[in-house]
């Protein structure tokens, strides 16, 4: 029979106190990387709504207005003047819907622009604090009861502009 004698022997491995101070140093560097990745991504959630709401608060300024005074309809052509003001960035012109003294809708007016390409309206300038020219045709001796506008600030928050008659 074969014997094993502890004399020879010794033992390898790690002392409690030095296991209990890795263990603790590890769990030390894991909560350092999450600390840093948290305030990184809470700083940069803070940026984007607080940016959102800057645009949002810019464009609750903006104003379409359009004057009974500016609107023409010469035969079949339709000439509006609307006014963009209040608000601090160009708007972009969606769309604009007429409704008669009959209660119908015309919608999607359509005038081929410059470069010859179908749409709903045809935008004279897209500057700042200026008017924007919209044309188009609409069936003859069309008696209005609305014109209304609208647009996009900030390529995202509607804006809309509306006059009855």
């Amino acid at each position: 029979m074969i014997t094993f004698s502890d004399e020879n022997s010794t033992k390898k491995g790690l002392s409690p106190l030095i296991a209990s101070v890795l263990l603790v140093a590890f769990t030390m560097a894991v909560a350092a990387i999450l600390v840093v990745w948290i305030t990184g991504f809470t700083q940069q959630q803070t940026t984007n709504v607080g940016t959102r709401g800057e645009r949002q608060v810019l464009c609750g300024y903006s104003v379409l207005s359009v004057d009974r005074d500016d609107v023409n309809v010469v035969g079949s052509n339709l000439n509006v003047t609307v006014t963009y003001s209040g608000g601090t960035e160009t708007l972009n012109i969606t769309g604009f819907t007429v409704r008669d003294v009959n209660g119908i809708t015309y919608v999607n007016i359509t005038l081929p622009n410059a470069d010859a390409v179908s749409r709903n309206w045809a935008v004279g300038s897209s500057n700042k604090f200026i008017n924007y020219i919209l044309s188009g045709t609409v069936p003859s001796g069309l008696a209005l009861a609305e014109f209304r506008v609208t647009g996009l600030c900030q390529s995202q928050y509607v804006v809309t502009g509306s006059v009855k008659f």
